[in-house]
């Protein structure tokens, strides 16, 4: 199963309160590309830090306002394999079927909305057996490798909220860094 996710950390249940706030409060979402981008010294738009070229056709967002998510969840000795920040959400009876991630190797994982039992799992399938992020512990991080077929199905009456963060390093080479 280690080939799947391996648990990195544990964010304080008083901080996750904020981010399931921040997360809910949906109506002040906007995509980074739409209001921070920036032009460099000849005029030229530079592509935003923040900005998301997965094409999930759900959600993929970031506002200012979520870098203290970041901050907290990616290891130190990660930051230089991060590219994309992203507060995703599925709504109600939304569902990704199963795939592999073609442009992304792995990600720094964090379920935030609902919790325990409402948390749809994200599912892995290798070799016919289904292997699940399940029922989570509050504010436990994951790293996750996202080369392995996966999905996920929100068959609840709830949206299904998570964070995040595009590593551009293979699975495996993650957890060495991790590990060293």
């Amino acid at each position: 199963m280690k080939t799947c996710f391996t648990k990195l950390h544990k964010v304080a249940e008083s901080t996750m309160d904020n981010i399931v706030s921040l997360a809910l409060a949906d109506h002040d979402w906007h995509t980074y590309a739409d209001t921070y981008s920036s032009f460099d010294d000849t005029g030229v738009r530079k592509s935003p830090r923040y900005e998301s070229t997965i094409s999930q056709g759900i959600y993929d967002t970031w506002n200012e306002d979520m870098q203290f998510i970041s901050d907290l969840i990616l290891p130190k000795a990660l930051e230089p394999y991060a590219e994309v920040h992203a507060l995703n959400k599925i709504p109600p009876d939304h569902a990704i079927d199963a795939h592999h991630d073609h442009h992304r190797e792995c990600c720094v994982y964090l379920p935030i909305y609902p919790v325990r039992e409402k948390y749809m799992p994200f599912e892995y399938f290798i070799d016919n057996q289904d292997y699940c992020i399940d029922n989570y512990e509050i504010g436990q991080v994951y790293l996750c490798n996202l080369k392995i077929l996966h999905r996920v199905q929100n068959s609840t009456e709830l949206p299904r909220f998570n964070y995040q963060i595009t590593l551009n390093r293979p699975y495996k080479e993650i957890c060495k860094l991790i590990a060293s």
